[in-house]
């Protein structure tokens, strides 16, 4: 690790990086916490979406860390075992991944989420804007890409609390399904399992307000 760390820190690509680009506000960390030694973050509060690149002792590996909203992933496109060629991918991608975070672009969607005609669903106009003291972060016209193949459709979040409810549609099992998050503490919720959007329309018109105020309740 020591070895890592000094790596970095005499790393020059960190005195070339763009203090602000696109939104984001470039913090340099250069600190370790636990097993990670973090090394820089573009950051924009208001919009609850960070990128962070860091090393892990444990994997041996440089990682890139993105969350939107309470939602957190690795970006496989970063996974490097060697500065230097996190240095190629930073030059080549880091701009175009900011720009991705900050600025919904439907072309970088797969053509399978796009048939599936998410983004014109007339429910998802309807669904309202605060429920229960969440907030509607992500609505299904501009639908989130993470891993595994699914995309987050639908997201009412409570940042002060940090809880959240997701809805997911995964493209590898064509169908929709639900997470609840209680203090960042995930507890799945099947009843907005479905394989369409009828289907899960009529879930979420069901159960929508109820598990959301089954949130609110153990929130106190």
């Amino acid at each position: 690790m020591e070895k890592i760390i000094a790596q970095i820190q005499a790393w020059e690509l960190l005195a070339k990086l763009p203090t602000e680009f696109t939104g984001f506000t470039l913090s340099l960390e250069l600190q370790e916490r636990g097993t990670q030694y973090c090394i820089f973050t573009y950051q924009n509060i208001e919009w609850h979406k960070s990128f962070s690149v860091l090393y892990d002792k444990a994997t041996k590996e440089f990682l890139a860390r993105t969350v939107v909203g309470l939602t957190e992933y690795f970006d496989v496109n970063f996974i490097v075992g060697d500065i230097g060629l996190l240095e190629k991918l930073l030059i080549k991608r880091l701009k175009d991944t900011l720009v991705s975070l900050a600025i919904f672009n439907p072309d970088h969607l797969g053509s399978i989420i796009i048939d599936k005609q998410i983004l014109e669903w007339p429910y998802g106009e309807k669904l309202p804007q605060e429920l229960v003291g969440f907030e509607l972060f992500i609505k299904p016209c501009e639908p989130v890409k993470i891993i595994n193949g699914s995309y987050i459709i639908i997201d009412y979040s409570d940042f002060f609390n940090e809880s959240s409810l997701v809805i997911y549609y995964n493209i590898f099992r064509d169908e929709f399904f639900g997470e609840a998050r209680i203090r960042r503490t995930p507890h799945m919720s099947a009843v907005f399992d479905a394989t369409t959007l009828d289907k899960l329309q009529e879930n979420i018109t069901v159960h929508l307000k109820v598990v959301l105020q089954s949130m609110r309740n153990q929130l106190g």
